[in-house]
């Protein structure tokens, strides 16, 4: 059974012999090789998904997928095109030719997703601070549906920003609730084909130990990064998103007097937040360590205001 939290908590649908069999028949090209495509939904009106014959004009209903994290997971072919209409525009998706599996999430034209977050600052001298993450689905997909998904059920309202390293990266994402961290860490994803986005200052990615480790943990990287060239040479490292207004941002008011974990500094041991009483551990020997005390999708709080 999986999570409430994931894909999302408006449901997901699966659909499989029945458009396998429209498609097969109504295809006049060699279908090739067969695969699953999960396509999510994040736009903020259910659509209706469409399969697309591309020798004639004819289009057969896939399927409706709901909005605000709703997913569709189909086996399909190489090439075939699907299509959906948003605010009286048709947008066209196709599955590319060579996949194992293929993951793709409806945006529209609207190239970012805001995620809104209210921070401490300055060794919490500051209580609330604003940041937004500009989230990019077409970067990462899967990246950003994990965090957008991770944000809509306030996985990280209250979590620590527990490194913060001048000059190279800031990393957050251990929940503060000990079930939930013990859930969480163990709910690994899978990594995202690298599209070419260079990282830079700025950009936000997963952090991960290996091939598909991804779980709840980001890592910005911040202002004059001495190691800039290091980032995105291993498979889980895709920025899925970037900080707006970046030199202005809270970032460089987050506490870094701690520096990097050990042994390259004396921040937080990783090792040690994650047991039961982790936070408590924050709390007795990094007193001035900053937090993220709430974040939202933005486009979602709209909708709940309109």
């Amino acid at each position: 059974m999986e999570p409430p939290f994931y894909p999302s908590v408006r449901g997901k649908l699966l659909l499989t012999v029945g458009f396998l069999a429209m498609i097969m028949a109504n295809s006049q090209e060699n279908p090739g090789k067969q695969f699953k495509m999960t396509v999510r939904n994040e736009l903020t009106k259910d659509v209706t998904l469409f399969w697309e014959a591309k020798t004639d004009d004819y289009r057969r209903e896939v399927g409706l997928i709901k909005s605000h994290g709703g997913e569709a997971t189909f086996d399909t072919f190489a090439g075939h095109l699907f299509s959906y209409v948003h605010e009286e525009e048709r947008h066209f998706v196709e599955a590319p030719a060579e996949a194992e599996e293929h993951y793709v999430v409806l945006n529209a034209n609207e190239e970012d997703i805001i995620v809104r977050c209210s921070t401490t600052a300055r060794g919490q001298k500051d209580s609330e601070r604003l940041i937004d993450f500009h989230v990019r689905p077409n970067w990462s997909p899967r990246g950003a549906a994990r965090f957008l998904s991770l944000i809509r059920h306030k996985h990280y309202d209250g979590v620590a920003i527990n490194r913060v390293v001048k000059n190279f990266l800031t990393q957050f994402g251990i929940p503060s609730n000990p079930e939930t961290r013990l859930e969480l860490g163990s709910l690994e994803f899978q990594d995202d084909p690298n599209v070419g986005i260079p990282f830079e200052p700025g950009m936000l990615s997963f952090a991960g130990n290996g091939k598909n480790s991804r779980t709840t943990e980001v890592f910005v990287v911040m202002p004059d990064c001495i190691h800039l060239s290091s980032f995105g040479k291993e498979p889980w490292e895709t920025p899925f998103g970037f900080v707006g207004s970046f030199e202005e941002s809270v970032v460089t008011d987050w506490y870094d007097g701690y520096g990097d974990m050990p042994p390259d500094g004396n921040g937080p041991d990783p090792q040690k937040i994650y047991p039961e009483n982790g936070y408590e551990y924050l709390e007795k020997e990094f007193p001035k360590m900053d937090y993220i005390n709430e974040c939202i999708v933005v486009k979602d709080f709209l909708d709940e205001e309109l």
